[in-house]
């Protein structure tokens, strides 16, 4: 189930759902709580996880003790450690589930034309980044010693960054985008764009989801040449 697919069945767009109820896990939170469900294993896990951002939000990943986690999380300090070994082991889950990496790789990139390709890239990172803007921001505008200490715990050779550059270079490579602008600065001015518009927004603009996009991939358009036009 993705937002897209509530969104679709509810007849209204992504941006409503964000507004009115928030993200995937608050839905499905409140909906447990309204049919009076008991709390399964992997609902503790996202408050264990939600405990770890909440936390990393107000003294970042590195100072975030476990103690401070586990009062987030309303859960004991043994479960966490019971549940993820250390620190660390639960941060790695942390960006394991959180990341959009896994997502990304069953997007339809790869097939199709490569205006179809960009606008699908930028429409999944838009809605991404709309749904994880504390996240987002604080893997990306922390302080250097915590962007680094999390950077440490982390592939970056499967990194959402790393997957944005791949996309522009194997572009290049194919001949549909032109080689005048390396990969990494195209990957770089992707991410800066959407990330202006969804984390600094902080979701004033989510109605014009739609234009948005569009209007970024355009930009990027112009760089491409052959069957990509």
């Amino acid at each position: 189930m993705t937002m897209g697919d509530i969104a679709d069945i509810a007849g209204v767009s992504r941006a409503t759902v964000y507004q009115k109820l928030g993200g995937k896990a608050e839905i499905l939170k409140r909906l447990a709580a309204e049919h009076g469900q008991p709390e399964l294993a992997h609902d503790i896990d996202d408050r264990i996880l939600q405990g770890l951002l909440d936390t990393a939000d107000r003294h970042g990943f590195r100072a975030a003790t476990i103690d401070d986690i586990a009062t987030a999380a309303g859960v004991g300090v043994a479960t966490i450690y019971r549940r993820f070994g250390d620190k660390e082991g639960l941060i790695r889950a942390f960006i394991a589930s959180r990341a959009p990496v896994s997502q990304m790789m069953s997007l339809p990139i790869g097939s199709g034309s490569a205006r179809t390709q960009l606008r699908v890239l930028i429409q999944f990172l838009f809605d991404y980044m709309s749904e994880h803007r504390a996240l987002v921001r604080l893997v990306h505008s922390g302080s250097a010693e915590d962007r680094s200490y999390v950077q440490a715990l982390r592939d970056a050779d499967t990194s959402t960054f790393a997957r944005i550059t791949a996309f522009f270079r194997a572009q290049q490579t194919a001949g549909t985008m032109a080689k005048t602008i390396p990969p990494e600065d195209l990957a770089t001015n992707l991410f800066g764009m959407l990330y202006g518009h969804t984390v600094l927004a902080d979701g004033r603009k989510t109605t014009e989801a739609e234009s948005i996009c569009k209007g970024i991939a355009q930009m990027f358009e112009t760089q491409m040449i052959g069957d990509a036009t």
